[in-house]
Parts: C-alpha cells; sequence; structure tokens
C-alpha cells in the first residue's frame, strides 16, 4: 500500500528563488499566484505555499484525470499533499507585516503522484496536449439566421472572454481575423460544411472543431447544439438555466459547460486509449553515434512510447523494440510530428528520421 513519509519541509521540498521568465516546462509544473494575509508575515507566507500546493495539485490532477476521480482528491489534507510536491520557484514576491504576496512556479514529483494514482485505481490519460477550436454561432430564437463575426454574437464575446486554464485540452474560440472569417460562414457552420471546417482545423493546427450552436431557449435559459468534425456520434445538446435577462452569465456558465464536456470526453477517451498496449520491432540506420542519440531522445519525448529498448547495436544500425500506449494511428501520428517515418518490412520497421 502507498504511504506518505513524514517530510520535514526544508528536507523534502527544493525551494528556490529565482529571476527567470515565468515558463512551465512540464504538465507537471504549474504557476500559481498567492495572495495571503494572517497575524504576522511568517504565517502568511507558511499560509500561501500551503495555497500554493493545493492549486498546483488540483491543476495537475485535473489535466491527468476525468472531474469526478480528481474530486476523489479533493478532501487530501496539507500535510498530504506537500508530499508531492518536488520544487518551488519565486518568480516575485512582496510582503508586509502581515501579507505575502507572490507569483510561484510549483513542480510535482511525477514519479510519485503517479505511484499514488495507481494505488487509488484512478486511470490517468496519455499526457499529450490537444488543442480544440470552438465555432461559436448564435441565434436570439430558433427562427433567426445564425450570427458569427456580427458584433451582435454574444456567444462569441463570451468565448473571447473566456479566462485561460491549465489543461492538457486547449478550448479556444477561432479568432476573429480575416483569414478565419475567408474560412468560414455562420451558415457554413450551420449546415456543417465539412471543407470549411477541415481548413478552419488545418490553418489553426486543431485536433478538433466543434460548432457550438446556441440559441436562447424561450425565457428557461440557453439550449446550445454541439458538432464535432471528428466525431462520428450524434451532436451533443446542453442546455443551461437561466434568465436571458441576465444574458453574460448566462453565457459564460454555456462556455463553462462546453468546455467540460469537450475536455471530460478527450480525457475518457485518452484514458481508454491509455489501456491499450502494444510494442513495434524497428531498425535504425546512422551514420555517427550522436545521430542515434539524438534519434533515442525524440522518441522518448513522445507522450505515448513507454520504452525504447535496444536489442543489438553495431556497423550502423540499432535494432530496438519501442513500447507504446494507444491505437496505431496516434502513435503514427506522433511519430510524424517528430519527424519520423516508418517503413514495413514484414514483421519490423524501418525508422527513418
Amino acid at each position: 500500500m502507498f504511504k506518505f513519509k513524514s517530510l520535514v519541509m526544508a528536507a523534502g521540498v527544493i525551494f528556490f528563488a529565482t529571476s527567470a521568465a515565468w515558463a512551465q516546462n512540464s504538465i507537471y509544473t504549474v504557476n500559481v499566484n498567492v495572495d495571503v494575509t494572517d497575524v504576522n508575515a511568517a504565517a502568511a507566507r507558511e499560509k500561501a505555499m500551503n495555497s500554493a500546493y493545493r492549486q498546483a495539485f488540483d491543476t495537475v490532477v485535473r489535466k491527468l484525470t476525468t472531474a469526478q476521480d480528481a474530486a476523489k482528491l479533493s478532501a487530501m489534507t496539507d500535510a498530504q499533499i506537500v508530499n508531492f510536491i518536488k520544487e518551488i520557484s519565486v518568480i516575485s514576491e512582496k510582503s508586509s507585516n502581515v501579507r505575502y504576496i507572490a507569483d510561484l512556479q510549483v513542480t510535482l514529483n511525477e514519479q510519485i503522484l503517479k505511484a499514488y494514482l495507481q494505488e487509488k485505481e484512478i486511470q490517468t490519460a496519455v499526457a499529450d496536449k490537444s488543442k480544440i477550436v470552438i465555432i461559436p454561432i448564435f441565434r436570439e430564437f430558433e427562427s433567426d439566421a445564425p450570427m458569427l463575426w456580427e458584433s451582435q454574437n454574444l456567444w462569441l464575446a463570451a468565448w473571447q472572454q473566456k479566462p485561460a486554464r491549465e489543461s492538457l485540452v486547449e478550448i479556444v474560440a477561432l479568432p476573429d481575423t480575416p483569414v478565419s472569417k475567408a474560412e468560414i460562414t455562420a451558415e457554413q457552420a450551420q449546415t456543417y460544411d465539412t471543407a470549411a471546417l477541415q481548413e478552419v482545423a488545418l490553418n489553426n493546427n486543431a485536433n478538433d472543431v466543434y460548432v457550438a450552436d446556441a440559441v436562447f431557449d424561450g425565457i428557461e435559459g440557453l439550449k446550445i447544439t454541439l458538432t464535432s468534425l471528428k466525431s462520428t456520434q450524434a451532436a451533443d445538446v446542453i442546455r443551461i438555466p437561466g434568465d436571458r435577462k441576465m444574458a453574460a452569465q448566462l453565457l459564460a456558465h454555456g462556455v463553462d459547460e462546453v468546455s467540460k464536456r469537450i475536455e471530460g470526453k478527450i480525457k475518457t477517451a485518452n484514458i481508454a486509449q491509455s489501456k491499450m498496449q502494444s510494442t513495434i520491432s524497428a531498425i535504425y540506420n546512422y551514420n555517427k553515434l550522436s545521430d542515434w542519440v539524438n534519434v533515442e531522445k525524440q522518441l522518448k519525448s513522445i507522450p505515448y512510447v513507454r520504452k525504447v529498448q535496444v536489442d543489438a547495436m553495431g556497423a550502423g544500425k540499432v535494432q530496438m523494440k519501442i513500447d507504446f500506449v494507444g491505437s496505431d494511428e496516434r502513435i503514427w501520428a506522433a511519430l510524424r510530428n517528430k519527424g519520423f517515418n516508418l517503413k514495413q518490412f514484414d514483421n519490423f520497421y524501418l525508422l527513418e528520421y
């Protein structure tokens, strides 16, 4: 059984100040802001650190698993959460006698977190990012013509005001640019013009495109019909109760619900993919040993690749096995994105880079 060790803060966590730019290099690294007031500066700082650890922990867990599984960990104490913290960087900080304000970068220990989630039988998604583009068309009444680029499109405005959220699933509205306006119209989106939607996906480097058709549902709220370019399933219908006189709040709630629905679908699919494990045998020809070192590094950086095992090496050839999770289509696409090409010969592949 996984057990927490009793850690002394100074011994268990690497803490250092830095003036480096605010950046994020891993899904296990999170940028957080804290602003805490307490009886004195020391107490405020301690409370702020606990808050930062919890924010980072919640954010990383939310990236890796579903909202339902993430909720199972919400009752963890500050003393438990600190066990998952690997290091903290201070980007900037200010303090007074009773207040502590800071921008922090917190990194969780990947191995400890994975072991704990496995022990709790919480399934995690393949750690790979997805980009989803939303095309928000809007009508006040069912009989109205749809709006997209018009200034009266309150639904587009709500998406444009959507705050950024740290997640493996990036969900953004189609940008209001001349290029986008030339790509697709409200009518094309409403009639699901596949060619136009595919162009949107290609030009925005998106994994999928959703048409989000929103219309006021009488006086009862908002009705949103979600249609995916890549999914073969029927459209989703989301109903947001509320007073249309409070349109801004109603539409903002709609943005949140649509984002949660799409993120949940992608994570569920990724978790299912994570249960699929396969191995391929491959040969790579190299001129210099440094070429192979670089190729091995690139292979191991692919989220779906779990292990690269060298079976034989010599005379400018490397014979290996590549263990990966997910479908064949996903690993092929991931390899192509890294500049690799696979050619099949009987029961093995020739890996080119």
